[in-house]
Order: structure tokens, then sequence, then C-alpha cells
């Protein structure tokens, strides 16, 4: 019954990049669709992260009010389209509109961009050797959390992140990971949104630090 909703929906309609900004300061969250590091690399500023290639509806439906306007950010348009059927299938219907994404126009016209630094775990001691004030965040569940994290990290579960302000120094740079990269990225993204910080992406997270054959720590109460 869903999927025979959206297909009689109305056509999703190309928005320039000056009608995106608009339609951000009218209130709506621009939802950029693009692989991690992608989107690390350059960002309009505001946007929240949510790759297509995974769990993008589940986590969509788990950070987006269903009241909440979309706009839609892509590579290209067919994956605008695929996004806007898996939000839909998910409750998240008011997508205004998606615009394909221009990095080379972003900067050529002024627009505000952002960008995101992206780390492998094998440089973790080098960075916190050079800056020992860098907060580690791990923002995977609490049960991974307990199976052992990196060394020093304090767990703020993704979930938590809106909530957890107390936790999270803002005048301290952090660096966010979890398993291999995904929700580390929605992470950082929505630090960004609140506020102006120094945050980067352990891009590999616990995946690479256990193909690099680094100890894991494992908390002392469970």
């Amino acid at each position: 019954m869903e999927a025979h909703r959206v297909q009689r929906s109305a056509p999703l309609r190309s928005l320039t990049t000056a009608e995106v900004l608009h339609e951000q300061v009218k209130g709506a969250l621009l939802v950029d669709t693009r692989p991690a590091e992608r989107f690390a690399s350059l960002h309009l500023q505001g946007a929240i992260q949510l790759g297509l290639q995974g769990p993008f509806a589940s986590w969509a439906a788990m950070l987006i009010r269903p009241t909440q306007p979309i706009v839609v950010l892509s590579t290209d348009s067919t994956d605008a389209h695929e996004a806007r059927v898996r939000l839909a299938r998910v409750g998240l219907d008011d997508v205004i509109g998606y615009a394909v994404t221009e990095e080379r126009r972003w900067r050529d016209d002024g627009i505000s961009v952002a960008s995101i630094a992206v780390h492998r775990c094998q440089s973790l001691e080098k960075i916190l050797g050079e800056d020992p004030s860098v907060q580690v965040v791990d923002v995977r569940s609490r049960s991974e959390w307990l199976k052992g994290h990196l060394p020093g990290a304090i767990s703020i579960p993704l979930l938590d992140l809106d909530s957890s302000g107390q936790f999270i120094e803002p005048y301290r740079p952090s660096l966010v990971y979890c398993h291999e990269g995904y929700r580390a990225t929605t992470a950082a993204s929505i630090l960004l949104r609140h506020g102006d910080r120094e945050i980067g992406i352990l891009i590999d997270g616990i995946e690479g630090w256990l193909a690099a054959g680094l100890p894991l720590e494992i908390p002392k109460s469970r």
C-alpha cells in the first residue's frame, strides 16, 4: 500500500541551490544521501548525512520527525527518487524536492559550505599525541560499547546526541567513530548542526582498529 501511494504522488521537484537554501531558512532539513567521504569533503552547512548505501530508511525514521519538511541532496536524480521512496516507506512524506550536489558551483558562488576531517584509526595515537585535548566519541549502542571500545573514548550513542551536550565539551576537538563509519558520519553532521565545532571522523571505526591488531578497552562495569 505504501509503495502504491508513493507511485501516485506528485513528481519530485528539482531545486536550484538558491531554492534549497530558501527552503532551509523556512525550516526544511537538508538530508545529504551521498557516501560518507563525499559528504565529509564538502557539504552545505546545516545538512545531515544519511548515506543511501546503508540502513538509510531505518536511521531516517529514528532521527527525523514525521512532520519535518525535507530536501534531499544526492549525487544524481536516480538516488534522489530512491531516497524519496524509502523515506515514504517509514512515514516521512514531506519531501519538498531534491538537488544534485554541485561542489564546484557551491565554491564559485560563495555558498556556505563545510567539511569534516577524515582519519583512520591507525593515526589516532599520533593525533592524540599532538593534541591531548581531543575527545574520542563512540556513537555505537551501549551494548556494542560494553563489548569493547577504543581506549579513552566516551560513549554517546547516536540516538542520544541531541541530549548529550553536557558530555561533549564544545570547545574541545572531537573524533567520532562507530563500527565502520556510517553512524559516525551522521553523528558528526548532527553535532555540526548544534554549533561551530572542530569535528573529525575515524572512518574505519572499530573494524579498522581491530584490523590493525590494536587492543580494545573493556569497561570494568557491565
